[in-house]
């Protein structure tokens, strides 16, 4: 019989103040302060992050990193990286909810023997990606490569 697979875990946190109006700041021990509020679409202030930000920035990032982290475990040199990423907030069933993320990263690689690599990377990455694997909303991933 086969030995069940170990795998570690880990645990995130941070401490979050209200401030004034519909706006706080996330702390955490080493780390930028983020001041945080509610979008102006819900009566929050412009210049800080909402949540609705702060997800598809987190999976953006994590689509990132994982990508990054794939592509040099398989020998793939990323000449650069730059993504957009949009998310779609919608009301269902009376509760709002981001539905979709659309993430567009553009991927530059040193040859073109590397675009079909970069790619099969790009999809692993998608499904590698943690935030990705904790979130309902569908994860629509559209990338670009191209031979710096």
């Amino acid at each position: 019989m086969e030995a069940k697979k170990s795998y570690k875990t880990f645990r995130y946190n941070n401490d979050l103040s209200w401030k004034s109006g519909l706006r706080g700041t996330i702390v955490s021990p080493g780390k930028h302060d983020v001041v945080v509020g509610s979008p102006p679409e819900f009566k929050g202030e412009e210049g800080v992050w909402s949540p609705e930000e702060l997800l598809v920035g987190a999976l953006n990032t994590c689509l990132m990193l994982t990508f990054l982290s794939y592509a040099k475990h398989k020998g793939l040199e990323v000449v650069s990286y730059q993504s957009h990423a949009e998310g779609l907030l919608e009301n269902v069933d009376g509760k709002y909810r981001v539905t979709q993320i659309a993430v567009e990263p553009r991927v530059a690689v040193k040859s073109e023997g590397d675009v079909g690599r970069a790619g099969e990377i790009m999809a692993s990455a998608k499904e590698g990606c943690f935030i990705s694997n904790s979130i309902t909303a569908a994860v629509k991933l559209n990338p670009q490569f191209q031979v710096a």
